[in-house]
């Protein structure tokens, strides 16, 4: 007698709300850490400017930290990182509130100095849970370049300012790493992988670009004119040509331009559309094989009626 080995109930863990929301306040510290770095150019109140960016991002930092503490992959998995979480959270306000109160170069430089500080014990309990050789030496070298950050914060003015700015870009490049993990930490790059193996996309993909290039060097001197002869103008009309984009800056006005790009057109299209098709089809369908197939797997520990027969030498 035969039964039906019992399957593994895995449930589809989604991303949380406070994960949504953490990321929105995330994309939010972009911005303000490229408009204090656009500041550099001598605007007038820079100083002022430049605390109501670090207050605002402080502000967003805080609550991210805040929703990352509360999101569901720390409460069992990293108990340490989410209580670390929780304390950085309330000294990010804390900054927050003394840039608020005091908004001079002074205080900016030490609530700075503060986030630069903050990012150590994260990296010390990445190096305690990671024995791995190349762990230790990675995280070893971020902790020297943020102390070496902050050797000289005292020099004179300029030095404050610009390391305040480094710090405000930091955040934001930070927060845009954030944003690409989360969003690609769902992905199979193993499926990836052997989709573009399998459907040759790789080789597709090669031949398009060889094609933007060979075609990028025949329009830079058959439209001297429209390119000024320079071969990356050519490259970025036949990018725009290919991702159909169309910025209208630049033009090719010869016959040989305009047949060029019609080729290139026709030819951009039918690859795009056709490896994004392959690909999401493919992956679709072996992301669905492989959890159906370990869904089909016994759970561990438990026994189906025909292996306990075939144990005991009797017939199922």
């Amino acid at each position: 007698m035969k039964t039906a080995a019992k399957k593994k109930k895995k449930k589809n863990r989604s991303i949380s709300i406070a994960t949504i929301v953490e990321m929105f306040f995330t994309l939010l510290t972009i911005p303000l850490g490229l408009a204090a770095a656009q500041g550099l150019n001598g605007a007038p109140n820079f100083e002022e400017m430049l605390a109501f960016l670090m207050l605002a991002e402080f502000v967003l930092l805080s609550l991210t930290t805040f929703l990352r503490a509360l999101a569901r992959r720390y409460r069992n998995q990293i108990p340490e990182r989410r209580r670390l979480d929780f304390i950085f959270s309330g000294l990010f306000l804390a900054c927050a509130v003394a840039i608020f109160i005091w908004p001079t170069l002074p205080v900016m430089t030490i609530t700075g100095a503060v986030f630069m500080a903050s990012l150590i014990p994260d990296r010390v309990l990445s190096m305690l849970r990671n024995h791995r050789w190349f762990n230790i030496l990675l995280n070893a070298a971020f902790i020297f370049l943020v102390v070496f950050s902050m050797w000289d914060l005292w020099v004179g003015e300029d030095s404050q300012i610009l390391f305040v700015i480094v710090v405000m870009l930091f955040i934001a490049c930070r927060g845009l790493i954030r944003i690409m993990s989360v969003t690609f930490a769902r992905l199979r790059l193993d499926l990836l992988r052997d989709i573009v193996q399998k459907t040759y996309a790789a080789e597709i993909i090669f031949g398009l670009l060889l094609l933007i290039v060979s075609f990028s060097f025949v329009l830079m001197f058959t439209d001297k004119a429209s390119f000024d002869g320079k071969y990356t103008n050519a490259l970025w009309y036949c990018f725009a040509v290919v991702t159909t984009i169309g910025f209208g800056d630049m033009t090719a006005v010869s016959t040989i331009g305009r047949i060029l790009s019609v080729v290139l057109g026709i030819y951009g299209i039918i690859v795009v559309a056709l490896i994004t098709s392959i690909i999401v089809n493919f992956y679709g369908e072996m992301k669905k094989s492989n959890i159906e197939d370990k869904d089909l797997l016994p759970e561990e520990g438990l026994e189906t009626e025909e292996d306990t027969l075939l144990e005991t030498g009797e017939d199922p």
